[in-house]
């Protein structure tokens, strides 16, 4: 073989190996493609195997058993004699997810590069078409304010009067003139995203909309005034359901004859518990001036309520109301706070601890399998005693140690002040064990509160005290549609104008979850 001979074949082997090159190329961004279009097909994976239904330990003396024949549920599979198995989570995807296929699709064609540069850059070769490649990305335009004109032609006599023309839309808000769109959506930012009114002032002004605090102040007065029948609503549904979980939170509000200066206020929080799941969460605020348990004792008064009220150990709410009329109920989350903080410390705070958390656990294992079991079955009955048998004998065994033991403690130490706790609400506790279908702690209106809490660190105080009872008004709106998992903003916008309607307006349709399911029905506008 000659040397050119041999630089020819040398030639067309390198050739050979770029063109190889420029096909794995090719292939692999194929693949990558494909991998793309996959993942945004695939759901995620259901559990491997079907969960058995929940069933009891045969041991009738073992605080998380039951007391039933031998074969009420020990011929189902699973593993432990019976012992529920646990529903494993379902594994989430790994790696980055696909964009939501429901939301809008806006395709972009990307031009193709220069004719002069679509050649090889070793052989000289054109190139020719592969395949499309595509890239998602989530992408955002700024929220479109727009002004929309109505017309009306008026009609007059002769002599130029009894003119008559068509009503203006109950949308529109000729005095201020904003839509029902525009206060919706500042009530929804103040209220469920926590914005103070200065920074809605300056994202609006962003988008070129000049609308001051003291307008948008303006705006929350007058859409507090149209939705207090709904409020209204809203606190005899709460006053009713014969269950309340009571709880105060304080915030700051300024003092007009202190100017520059804020006292403190309170906001109470009622949230029905009701086994009626359209009644069950709903929740009330009310502002007061002070913290004093005078004014929620008041309100239910006037109210005649009987029933439960739940509360934590602040002093004055244990005797709320007529005690013939009132069952009140403390909280073991808080009682168990204490000794919880009380084991950093002191070790002796152990048994405490695990008695309390026995008590959450025997609950929670009593609502898992009454959720498990049809409404007819007759093993409900027995789950019934649960607390009887189990819960009773913990609380007893508790107390009575506790009140042997805080006699041999130092003042003022943690664990002294944790059982201190638990002797004080000693009858308030026990009641919580020995009241049918009642609550172990006063977490759901502490949860209610919350979202309250997140708003005060934004907005700092409250500008005057007679915008106390706004805010606890719209934000019970606000609340209750956050609970009912709608959206606040669609809700007022339907709301607001079906009340500037007129007086056909039934107010019980307008409640949030009523609203909901007329919703889904297609029965609102």
């Amino acid at each position: 073989m000659t040397l050119e001979t041999a630089l020819r074949a040398l030639a067309a082997a390198e050739t050979r190996l770029h063109d190889l090159e420029a096909e794995r190329s090719c292939l692999t961004l194929r693949v990558k493609d494909l991998e793309q279009q996959l993942a945004a097909r695939k759901s995620p994976r259901a559990p491997g195997a079907e969960t058995p239904a929940l069933s009891f330990f045969q041991d009738p003396h073992h605080p998380d058993s039951s007391d039933l024949p031998a074969d009420g549920g020990a011929s189902r599979p699973g593993p432990a004699a019976g012992r529920p198995r646990r529903r494993e989570p379902s594994p989430r995807p790994r790696g980055r997810q696909p964009l939501d296929p429901a939301l809008p699709r806006e395709v972009i064609r990307l031009p193709d590069p220069p004719e002069a540069q679509r050649v090889d850059a070793l052989t000289g070769a054109p190139l020719v078409l592969g395949f499309t490649e595509t890239l998602e990305v989530l992408a955002r335009r700024p929220a479109v304010y727009f002004v929309r004109r109505y017309e009306r032609t008026v009609w007059v006599s002769p002599d130029k009067t009894a003119p008559l023309a068509t009503p203006w839309p109950a949308s529109a808000l000729p005095r201020s003139r904003v839509d029902a769109s525009i206060v919706a959506h500042i009530a929804a930012a103040h209220f469920s995203e926590h914005l103070p009114y200065y920074r809605l002032e300056q994202q609006l002004a962003r988008t070129g909309v000049t609308l001051p605090r003291n307008t948008q102040v303006s705006l929350m007065a007058q859409l507090d005034a149209r939705v207090a029948p709904v409020v209204e609503a809203l606190k005899s549904h709460v006053l009713a359901s014969g269950y309340i979980h009571l709880d105060a939170t304080p915030i700051d509000v300024c003092d007009p004859a202190r100017p520059g200066e804020a006292r403190s206020a309170t906001v109470w929080a009622y949230r029905a518990r009701s086994p009626d799941p359209n009644e069950d969460g709903l929740v009330w605020f009310d502002y007061r001036a002070t913290k004093s348990p005078v004014e929620p004792s008041a309100v239910l008064r006037a109210a005649q309520y009987r029933g439960v009220v739940q509360t934590d150990g602040a002093a004055g709410l244990d005797t709320l109301g007529p005690p013939e009329h009132i069952t009140h109920l403390a909280c073991w989350a808080h009682a168990r706070r204490y000794v919880a903080d009380a084991l950093a410390t002191d070790a002796r705070a152990t048994p405490y601890l695990a008695a309390v958390d026995r008590l959450f656990r025997i609950d929670a294992r009593a609502r898992a399998i009454r959720r498990a079991l049809p409404a007819d079955d007759p093993r409900l009955a027995r789950l019934a005693t649960w607390r009887t048998r189990f819960s009773i004998p913990i609380t007893h065994a508790l107390f009575t140690r506790a009140a042997t033991e805080i006699v041999t403690l130092p003042p003022k130490t943690p664990l002294a002040t944790a059982l201190g706790y638990l002797l004080g609400q000693r009858t308030s506790l026990r009641r919580c064990v020995t009241t049918a279908n009642s609550s172990l702690d006063n977490n759901p209106v502490e949860n209610a509160i919350r979202p309250l809490k997140l708003g005060a660190r934004n907005w700092l105080f409250i500008g005057h005290p007679d915008a106390g009872p706004r805010l606890a008004n719209l934000f019970t709106l606000v609340e209750n549609c956050r609970h009912a998992g709608i959206d606040a903003e669609a809700y007022l916008i339907d709301l607001v104008t079906a009340l500037a309607a007129g007086a056909s307006t039934i107010i019980a349709d307008w409640l949030p979850r009523v609203w909901k399911r007329r919703r889904a029905d297609g029965l609102t506008s």
